[in-house]
């Protein structure tokens, strides 16, 4: 039910914007459009830098207001960007497992894989993420029992990769 008063409000926004624009198009008769002798020319003499004030501050305020909701509403850019932003942080977090898998391996001594990783292997390896990516472990909410199976995901790329290396 809100989001009509939205749209509402919106097209009514773009109906004032048409008229502000186009209204001097419409506007070319010569003569004045209340005459000279009445007294709502007088009072509209008071009145139009009141009311030129009034629509040159709150038009753009209402402008800027309609367009937050309309953003809000669609949620086009806000959602898309965070999307590509957690893609990328879970791309890196995996990356980063890998690369810790190598570096626990390398630190102990094993060049090569057997398929089996002892806890203390696993707990450098761990160390080495949060030292690496805690922003990224933080964002995306990984403790240390899904950040202990990522890196244990990444062993069988690691044992494919040393298998495949002469």
């Amino acid at each position: 039910m809100a989001r009509i008063w939205y749209v509402i409000a919106a097209v009514m926004a773009f109906t004032c914007l048409v008229a502000f624009v186009f209204a001097p198009a419409w506007a070319q008769d010569a003569g004045p459009v209340i005459a000279p002798s009445s007294i709502w020319y007088e009072a509209w003499t008071i009145v139009q830098p009141v009311v030129v004030l009034l629509v040159s501050t709150v038009g753009p305020v209402l402008v800027t207001w309609i367009a937050a909701r309309l953003i809000a509403l669609l949620k086009v850019t806000d959602e898309k960007q965070r999307v590509e932003i957690e893609a990328k942080l879970r791309d890196a977090l995996h990356q980063s497992a890998a690369n810790a898998l190598r570096f626990a391996l390398s630190k102990a001594g094993l060049p090569n894989v057997g398929g089996v990783i002892s806890d203390t292997l696993l707990a450098e390896a761990a160390k080495y993420v949060v030292e690496k990516n805690p922003e990224a472990l933080q964002k995306l909410g990984v403790d240390a029992k899904a950040l202990d199976e990522i890196i244990l995901s990444k062993l069988p790329e690691l044992i494919q990769q040393t298998k495949g290396a002469p």
